[in-house]
């Protein structure tokens, strides 16, 4: 199969560092591949998972999968990664009329759920991913147009919930965006753009019977309601709940996304999710995927730079301000540019930390903040 390398590139799913100390020990790995229309070890996801081994990765070529082995997808408690090829754009899993991951075995840190689309998944609670009693890691998805809320997190679990973009997901129950229920359930919530989810009362965040989920460097608006039940730190919320470094100034999306009624405002059943785009606005540049090429707005947006400064940048680009960015982004290569007042440096120079076209004390307080730091895990 052609660009296997590339494909393995693009499917890394944590830092050097944590690859280390979280993966099993495994000197037989496999890699293994699934498509539904051509030629590949499986053409459905359960089937590739049902063959793999602790410390294997399951690759999902680019498609649209649906039916019976693409939807109500188990990891068995497996430590392994299942990843698409080229990412959410390109690979998406339509789960209807359930939901699509049903992660409950026990599965930890190790087992990773990584670019996605999940969509018109239908569930009570969760319609894109329901997570029990386990603690996955949930990375670098598009989670939209789910019935039943986009991620649940019951009863001791505790996933790591990182770079996803969940928009456009409501239903009856609690949480459109990420419902955390019961003792234990202390999910790391970190760098989500979570926007324009309804849930009749809660659409945003919603936490309730003794779940502590720790929220950090995240965008909530347009929501029903952003957070219920728990506290955000380092993040742009709507409500303008109170906490460390939050913000309430509007992100400035490039487009947000919104629900159309296809003609029948009596009729939600044919409703559709129209995407939008939720890059952030920069007068130094954005990253545009349709032209593959960075554009500059005459706006800035205040969730640039704004994240919490203890956590690393990742692979933002320069200039990127030595701070990360906020929403889903943020640490990632299309992270938005740092806007200093003037045109972006022509030259980079070395030490110049945050890009300002100076070096000064900032640069060296900014390269001693992360000298020691913690290094979360960041998506490409």
């Amino acid at each position: 199969m052609s660009g296997k390398t590339s494909q393995l590139k693009n499917c890394r799913t944590i830092s050097v560092l944590l690859l280390l100390l979280t993966s099993p020990t495994n000197t037989t790995a496999r890699t293994i591949y699934v498509d539904d229309d051509g030629p590949a070890d499986f053409n459905n996801i359960q089937a590739a998972i049902d063959d793999s081994n602790d410390g294997d990765m399951v690759i999902v070529l680019d498609s649209t999968y649906r039916g019976t082995g693409n939807r109500l997808i188990h990891l068995r408690g497996k430590a392994i990664t299942v990843c698409s090829q080229n990412g959410p754009a390109k690979c998406v899993i339509d789960c209807w009329p359930e939901v699509g991951f049903y992660i409950r075995e026990g599965e930890g840190e190790s087992s990773v759920v990584r670019g996605f689309t999940i969509t018109r998944g239908q569930g009570e609670p969760a319609g894109g991913i329901l997570t029990w009693g386990s603690s996955p890691t949930i990375i670098n998805n598009v989670i939209k147009g789910n019935y039943g809320g986009a991620i649940d997190c019951y009863y001791g679990a505790s996933p790591r919930i990182i770079n996803n973009i969940i928009v456009g997901n409501g239903g009856s129950g609690h949480g459109g965006g990420i419902y955390c229920y019961g003792e234990g359930s202390s999910p790391l919530i970190l760098n989500n753009t979570i926007a324009d989810n309804y849930e009749g009362w809660h659409g945003g965040i919603d936490s309730t019977g003794g779940a502590s989920p720790m929220i950090i460097n995240c965008i909530l608006w347009n929501n029903s309601d952003n957070l219920v039940g728990c506290t955000a730190t380092y993040s742009c919320i709507e409500d303008g709940d109170k906490g460390e470094g939050n913000i309430h100034s509007i992100p400035m999306f490039v487009l947000l996304g919104h629900w159309d009624n296809a003609g029948t405002p009596d009729d939600p059943y044919d409703d559709f999710w129209v995407d939008g785009n939720y890059h952030l606005k920069s007068q130094a540049g954005r990253s545009d995927p349709n032209v593959l090429t960075w554009v500059q707005d005459e706006v800035t947006s205040l969730c640039i730079d704004a994240g919490d400064p203890a956590s690393p940048i990742g692979l933002e680009p320069f200039p990127n301000g030595g701070i990360i960015n906020m929403g889903a982004y943020g640490g990632t290569t299309q992270a938005s540019k740092s806007y200093f007042g003037e045109p972006p440096c022509e030259t980079i120079m070395a030490g110049d930390i945050n890009g300002d076209c100076q070096i000064n004390f900032k640069d060296f307080a900014l390269m001693a903040s992360h000298w020691l730091e913690e290094h979360y895990l960041i998506g490409e």
